[in-house]
């Protein structure tokens, strides 16, 4: 860490691949990913604003997988929110968004809220799959109800309703990775 080896100054001027390798046991080491992310986006704003007039030439795109364990990047949350418009994109993946919540508190949802997608691969997770129901929203749904009566005579009526359904429940959402890999 005492030279430069990454030229983070140097990502976004042309294509380049950076690939941040961190330990899946041993998280003694992760506040240094943390802080280096931070330099990265702040460096390459800075650099689309000044170098370029407000986009970099070669869009970045920073696929963070599992972005619980880096830890706190700090101001993420801000970060997020403004590096779109300079062609910087971050693809967060997680196992879970509780994972989200843990680290980020208060500015989860904020982080979420700056997501223009999400890919869902399965999970049983309360809060994600509350979530991914919630956001989904309902459907709205015609019911035609018919009904015959046999007394002295003989009488028909049919009701019609609009009402909204569930577009995916949480229940079907709660599929293994396994079921969902083998419907696609």
């Amino acid at each position: 860490m005492s030279e430069d080896e990454l030229e983070l100054d140097k990502i976004g001027d042309r294509k380049t691949a950076l690939f941040v390798i961190i330990s899946d046991t041993d998280d003694t080491f992760n506040f240094v990913v943390s802080i280096m992310y931070s330099q990265l986006f702040n460096l390459l704003c800075d650099k689309a604003d000044d170098v370029y007039g407000g986009r970099l030439p070669v869009h970045v795109r920073c696929l963070l997988d599992e972005f619980a364990n880096i830890g706190l990047i700090p101001k993420f949350e801000k970060l997020i929110a403004t590096i779109r418009s300079r062609k910087i994109s971050a693809s967060i993946i997680l196992q879970a968004q509780s994972q989200l919540k843990a680290i980020y508190k208060d500015h989860a949802d904020i982080i979420v809220g700056n997501c223009d997608s999400t890919l869902f691969l399965g999970g049983k997770e309360k809060i994600t799959v509350k979530e991914l129901s919630e956001t989904l929203e309902k459907e709205t749904i015609d019911l035609y109800n018919t009904s015959e009566t046999r007394l002295n005579q003989k009488s028909f009526g049919l009701n019609y309703q609009k009402t909204g359904k569930e577009l995916m429940s949480q229940d079907k959402i709660k599929i293994n990775r396994n079921s969902l890999i083998t419907r696609l």
